[in-house]
Order: C-alpha cells, then sequence, then structure tokens
C-alpha cells in the first residue's frame, strides 16, 4: 500500500536523506525507493520534485558546491587582517576541511567526469566556487581574475590542495608520521602563484 504524500519539505528532506545515505552506504545502493522510505511518503511521491535518482544527486552535489564556496568565503573573511597569500592559504584550509566533514558528498561532487556537466545549475554552483579561488589567485597576483595567468595559477594551487585533500579523505597521509605530513597551509604556501 502506498504512502500518502503528506510532508512540509519533501525536496529537502529527500536532499538530507540522500547525503545521510551516501555517508553510510555506496552511491549505487541509494535508490528513490529508498529515500521515500526513509523520509515517509510514497515512491511516487518523490517524482514530485526528482524525475531520477541521478536528478536527486546532481542537485546534491550543486548544493554542495554551494557550501563549499560558503565555507570558503567565510574562512577568507574570517580574519580582516589577513594578507593575500594568507587568505589563498585559507580557503585551501576549508577546502580541506570540507573534504574531510564530509566525505560522501566530496567524492559526489567531483565524481564521475562530465556526469553532470550538461546541467547549468551544477556548472554555475561549481563555478561559482571556484571563482573563489580564482579571485584569491588574482589578488596574490595584482591582476585582473580574467588575465590569463590568473587562471594557470588557480588552476595549479586547485590541484595541489585537491590532491592533498583526496589523499587525506582516503588516508594516504595517515601513514608518515605526524612531523613528516605537511599542512593544507604548508602545502598552499608551497606553491608560488606568480610564477605561471
Amino acid at each position: 500500500m502506498n504512502k500518502p504524500y503528506h510532508h512540509g519539505n519533501l525536496r529537502a528532506a529527500l536532499l538530507d536523506a540522500a547525503r545521510a545515505r551516501l555517508a553510510e552506504a555506496a552511491e549505487a545502493d541509494l535508490s528513490l525507493r529508498d529515500l521515500a522510505a526513509r523520509v515517509g511518503v510514497s515512491v511516487n511521491a518523490t517524482y514530485r520534485h526528482f524525475d531520477s535518482k541521478e536528478a536527486l544527486l546532481m542537485e546534491l552535489a550543486a548544493l554542495g558546491f554551494e557550501a563549499l564556496r560558503t565555507d570558503l568565503q567565510e574562512a577568507i573573511a574570517a580574519d580582516a587582517h589577513a594578507t593575500a597569500d594568507e587568505k589563498l592559504q585559507l580557503a585551501g584550509e576549508a577546502y580541506t576541511a570540507f573534504a574531510q566533514r564530509d566525505p560522501a558528498l566530496f567524492r559526489l561532487m567531483f565524481g564521475r567526469q562530465g556526469r553532470f556537466d550538461e546541467h547549468a545549475r551544477f556548472r554555475e554552483s561549481a563555478g561559482a566556487a571556484f571563482h573563489v579561488l580564482v579571485d584569491c589567485v588574482a589578488a596574490v597576483r595584482g591582476e585582473a581574475a580574467d588575465a590569463p595567468g590568473v587562471m594557470k595559477a588557480a588552476v595549479a594551487a586547485w590541484s595541489l590542495v585537491h590532491g592533498h585533500a583526496i589523499l587525506g579523505e582516503q588516508g594516504h597521509l595517515q601513514a608518515l608520521p605526524p612531523a613528516q605530513r605537511p599542512s593544507t597551509r604548508e602545502i598552499a604556501a608551497m606553491l608560488d602563484v606568480t610564477a605561471c
């Protein structure tokens, strides 16, 4: 027997349930039927908000990039006296902290290449998060954000910090003695974004 559709904010509840489920199990084990059961509605009710599991996951990934952007901006703004170099390092620390705090969401956001690229909402939210980094690099270099060297340096900085976040999230860095593990701030400081 189908459950009746009575829910105050089913869209948000489904997204929250999906995020929680991804923290528990592989993405392949997530289904709209399971999520409907978790929030107490019929599976048909889920289709009022998401036409497929992939559409729900795309929205969750987009929301993840919005949360990442907020974290980066808040970290940068937290120290009003930080130099441009220090702001870049603070952004790197916030990025790594995000990956450590919610590894399942982080993996979804950066999962299969091109998976959500056809969705404008996903591209916009991912691009907005990346442009926080671009603006930091532009400030360090004293150039406009659209300068060719700024974009190259931003990609280099992102690659370095993202790699550090992935190594940490997957437990590879824990094999090193604590004194030999570089912090995200140290990693960010090693990159000369003025060299590109």
